[in-house]
């Protein structure tokens, strides 16, 4: 064996892929920040007015701009829609490189954050296709695609061996508010979806529904409590990046200086050696000595 691989071995460190698997993932995480990029500028072109007027308010200049941005909400989905249902299909095989090992990421909290996806867009927005006329789809929306922007962004970057400071800080932060944007919209949408199940298919089927909205926080907290767990790992903790409280930044880098040892080499003589054995040595036991010689 040699000494390179033993040395490989002993460090313990995982190896990234390589060859074919580092290439399709790097384009599979390059077209899906792409993706995403475009369901996101869908959104704000749309919200932005892109699309025309919103009604003859804002064309006589009466309109605030709340009430518009709260008309513009409420047709996002017929705009983003279908672009939307895909994309975050695509997804699915987030899944297949968790199971199938391509990626470390775990299967659990990937299958949990890509079927609540999945409900969403093909059973809220499918079934009830009033519900998504609402603002709370474009705030579920926009949280998406910015968080997995920045998330495939970072991941091939990765892999192609470029670490940048401001993205993965980025990447370790923004989930903070991204994360519970994104999964309170969902859970709104899913709550009033049980309103419209019940006038259509009874009690049961709003209770149905309110029991998966009641996994939410659950799901939410496991996700939150996984990156930030990341966010430790990969910035560290801010108790060791800051200096204690009440202590200067000075007191906490400073090392304090090493006193130089008494060299005693450079002129060796009898009174040298008598005079450095006096100094080291109690005083009390140099009168001790004393009064026996004498």
């Amino acid at each position: 064996m040699s000494s390179k691989s033993s040395s490989s071995r002993s460090s313990g460190r995982p190896r990234g892929p390589t060859g074919p698997v580092k290439l399709y993932l790097t384009a599979y995480n390059a077209a899906a920040a792409a993706a995403w990029s475009y369901v996101l500028y869908r959104i704000a072109a749309h919200m932005g007015g892109a699309d025309g007027l919103t009604g003859l308010k804002e064309w006589a200049g009466v309109q605030g701009t709340t009430e518009t941005l709260l008309k513009r909400s409420r047709t996002a989905v017929d705009d983003a829609g279908e672009v939307v249902k895909w994309v975050q299909t695509s997804a699915l095989l987030e899944v297949v490189h968790a199971a199938s090992g391509l990626v470390r990421s775990p299967i659990g909290t990937t299958v949990a954050q890509v079927a609540s996806r999945l409900a969403l867009v093909w059973g809220v927005c499918e079934i009830f296709p009033e519900i998504p006329h609402s603002p709370f789809y474009v705030s579920m929306v926009t949280a998406w695609s910015l968080a997995e922007i920045i998330r495939y962004t970072h991941y091939a970057t990765g892999l192609q061996g470029f670490k940048l400071k401001p993205l993965e800080w980025i990447r370790y932060t923004a989930f903070y508010i991204l994360y519970p944007l994104g999964a309170g919209s969902e859970a709104i949408l899913m709550f009033l979806s049980g309103r419209v199940a019940k006038e259509e298919y009874g009690l049961f089927a709003q209770l149905a529904i309110n029991s998966l909205v009641s996994a939410w926080p659950v799901a939410l907290f496991l996700l939150m409590s996984y990156m930030h767990g990341q966010r430790r790992k990969h910035l560290g903790s801010p108790r060791t990046l800051a200096p204690s409280a009440g202590k200067s930044s000075t007191a906490t880098t400073t090392t304090p200086e090493k006193r130089a040892r008494h060299d005693i080499t450079s002129r060796v003589s009898e009174t040298n050696v008598l005079e450095d054995t006096a100094a080291q040595t109690p005083a009390r036991s140099t009168r001790s000595h004393t009064r026996k010689s004498q």
